[in-house]
């Protein structure tokens, strides 16, 4: 016996407004592993901000570490550079986005917006009562 879909008609279960929130990842399709999530789009948008890849992920408490190996990771597998990276010394290093890296970047963020609305749409078919105003 299949499934069957609850009805949008239902009476409300809602007690209070919610909103929902929906996290987005893009992933390797032949393995499932996630290339690009909410902490790589945080991560670019810090080191647009900053100028720097260190600052960056202090900023969004991330490890070093860890921000450049989503970092490398990331510009492995859509096969072009991110970011135009100068190595410090006693000053620090520096790091843009490069053009590619900027529009990929604005893209994303484009993307996610219109998936929050689709889930805003959706939400709000089956929860009215629930709509925060």
């Amino acid at each position: 016996m299949a499934d069957k879909k609850p009805s949008r008609d239902s009476l409300p279960i809602l007690e209070k407004q919610v909103k929902p929130v929906a996290k987005v990842f893009l992933v390797n399709p032949g393995v499932e592993k996630c290339f690009c999530g909410p902490g790589m789009i945080k991560l670019l948008m810090a080191i647009k901000q900053t100028g720097n890849v260190r600052q960056a992920c202090e900023n969004i408490e991330m490890s070093y570490s860890k921000g450049w190996k989503l970092l490398k990771g990331l510009e492995t597998w859509i096969g072009f550079p991110l970011t135009v990276r100068r190595q410090g010394g006693k000053g620090g290093g520096e790091a843009h986005l490069t053009d590619k890296g900027a529009l990929f970047l604005e893209k994303h963020q484009a993307f996610l917006q219109e998936c929050q609305q689709a889930v805003q749409h959706v939400f709000e078919q089956y929860y009215p009562e629930g709509v925060a105003n």
